[in-house]
C-alpha cells in the first residue's frame, strides 16, 4: 500500500513539474503570437509580460492544473494524449467563467469582444499537449509497473 501511495505521489509531482512547463509554453506560445501580429488582430495590444514576479503566476497555476491531470491519467494507457489535447479545455473554462469576469472582462472575456475570446482559447493550446507529452516523458515507468 505505502508503495502504490509513493508511485502517486511521484506521478503527480511529474505532473505539477509537466504543468508548469506547459505554462510555460502557453506564455511562449503568447509571445509568438504576439510577435508575428496575430494578438493584435484578436484585440490583445500590448506585449506579454516575461518579468517578475509577473511570469510567476501562470506558472504556478500550471503547475496546480497538472495536478487533476496527473489524477485523471494515472495508469491510463489509452486516449493519453487526447485526454491532454482536451485538458486545455479546463483551464480554458476557469479562464471563461471564473478569472475573466472577476477582472472586469465579463463572461468568456466578451467585454473586449469575441475575437480575444478566440485568443484566450487559442493562447492555451499548447498547455493539455506539453503537459501530457511531458508527464509520460517523466515517468514511462509510473506508467507501465503493475499494480501493487
Amino acid at each position: 500500500m505505502l508503495n502504490i501511495i509513493t508511485k502517486i505521489r511521484g506521478y503527480i509531482a511529474v505532473c505539477f513539474t509537466s504543468g508548469v512547463i506547459g505554462a510555460l509554453a502557453v506564455i511562449i506560445f503568447s509571445v509568438v503570437l504576439y510577435y508575428t501580429g496575430i494578438s493584435p488582430l484578436l484585440g490583445v495590444d500590448a506585449p506579454p509580460k516575461l518579468s517578475s514576479p509577473g511570469i510567476y503566476r501562470p506558472l504556478f497555476w500550471g503547475g496546480l492544473w497538472g495536478i487533476p491531470f496527473g489524477l485523471i491519467t494515472w495508469k491510463r494507457e489509452s486516449h493519453y494524449y487526447l485526454i491532454g489535447w482536451l485538458y486545455f479545455l479546463a483551464p480554458v473554462l476557469a479562464l471563461y467563467f471564473i478569472f475573466a469576469p472577476k477582472s472586469g472582462l465579463g463572461l468568456f472575456g466578451l467585454n473586449q469582444g469575441l475575437p480575444f475570446t478566440f485568443y484566450l482559447l487559442l493562447v492555451n493550446v499548447p498547455y493539455g499537449i506539453v503537459t501530457a507529452i511531458l508527464a509520460r516523458w517523466l515517468s514511462p515507468s509510473v506508467l507501465r509497473s503493475p499494480a501493487t
